[in-house]
């Protein structure tokens, strides 16, 4: 990837909330030699819970799930890559980070010495919030740079 203007890194995932969040970046902010880095999280299953609570071991389940995940990564990369395509954007990659999503931006964005962090927003009430978290509130408290939070 060239080295080109800002760094830019975009919180996706499957919901319209990441898609509306690079929509508005792409519309308003982009810049003709913006570095874009895509971060993805997939989804995180309980392999106990696959096992259906029981102690019994079953592969083709870990192995359908594990498929499913890597199905559903690849037709997210194929979907930003698309976008990214769309918008002109020539300086643009997709990482895919495990663990906690908002620990994996800040990871990714430090590390690529990002100038800029857009993520969306699922606009959760502050109980749901308290208990669940927000992907949001952690990468506005832990950026080393700026950050644009895209509410619905």
């Amino acid at each position: 990837m060239a080295e080109g203007g800002r760094k830019v890194v975009i919180g996706v995932d499957e919901s319209s909330f990441a898609e509306e969040a690079f929509n508005f970046y792409a519309e308003n902010f982009l810049k003709e030699d913006d570095v874009i880095i895509l971060v993805h999280t997939p989804e995180r299953y309980n392999f106990v819970d696959a096992n259906l609570g029981t102690q019994v071991d079953r592969p083709h389940v870990h192995r359908e799930l594990l498929e499913e995940i890597k199905q559903k990564v690849e037709t997210l990369e194929d979907k930003y890559s698309k976008k990214m395509e769309d918008c002109g954007i020539r300086h643009g990659k997709f990482v895919k980070k495990h663990g906690d999503a908002g620990e994996a931006i800040i990871a990714v964005a430090e590390k690529e010495k990002a100038n800029l962090i857009v993520t969306g927003c699922r606009g959760m009430g502050l109980l749901r919030r308290t208990f669940l978290g927000s992907v949001s509130d952690y990468v506005m408290h832990h950026a080393h740079c700026p950050v644009l939070v895209c509410r619905k």
